[in-house]
């Protein structure tokens, strides 16, 4: 009995959960900065999510996603601070320990080095802003401009008054743009004008 019992509270989670991993890695993305970290913040998120669960207190799909997105939150806060307790440790690789890179195949339809190099070096600029957020806002920034969530949802998740969420938002808002601002004079300054050639 408690084996099927089991077998259908994992059916009904995954079938209330699965259409939020995508949304979940997203902003565990986001926040964590990297994809090894990411990808263990929604996995313990999950495992969480599925020890807690209970069918009968989810009446939509909204409320299931407010509720998994505020334990994710919860469990990023919680490697926060523990990592902000902990020394940070760099892995070094040599040169020779890299097997498996074949440099002879190209893609044909592939932008062109230029605009990859542009392209990652917007992205990495605008990953490292939002990384150099406090936690906190972080948080909000991530669910407002990345997962769409409304003010009142964001509230819901992070367990905070709807104004606070407004706050930070507008405060994230204000660092990254000026963060980017600077960012981007300074690779002007150290580049030069860009005068196109005639």
């Amino acid at each position: 009995m408690v084996a099927l019992r089991n077998f259908l509270t994992r059916r009904n989670f995954e079938r209330r959960t699965r259409e939020l991993v995508t949304p979940l890695y997203r902003a565990a993305r986001a926040l964590a900065g990297n994809q090894a970290d990411a990808e263990d913040l929604v996995q313990d998120a999950y495992i969480k999510g599925f020890l807690a669960f209970r069918e009968r207190e989810f009446t939509s799909v909204a409320s299931c996603r407010a509720w998994l997105f505020r334990i994710m939150v919860n469990t990023f806060r919680d490697h926060y601070r523990r990592r902000a307790r902990m020394p940070e440790m760099e892995l070094v690789v040599r040169e020779g320990d890299s097997a498996g890179t074949d440099g002879d195949t190209l893609a044909i339809d592939t932008p062109g080095p230029d605009l990859l190099v542009e392209a990652n070096f917007l992205r990495d600029a605008i990953e490292e802003a939002v990384r150099s957020l406090p936690p906190e806002v972080r948080i909000v920034v991530t669910l407002f401009f990345i997962e769409e969530m409304k003010y009142r949802e964001i509230a819901e998740v992070v367990d905070c008054p709807v104004g606070t969420v407004m706050s930070r938002v507008a405060r994230g808002r204000q660092i990254l743009q000026a963060t980017l601002a600077a960012g981007w004079r300074a690779d002007v300054d150290r580049v030069g004008p860009r005068i196109p050639k005639a």
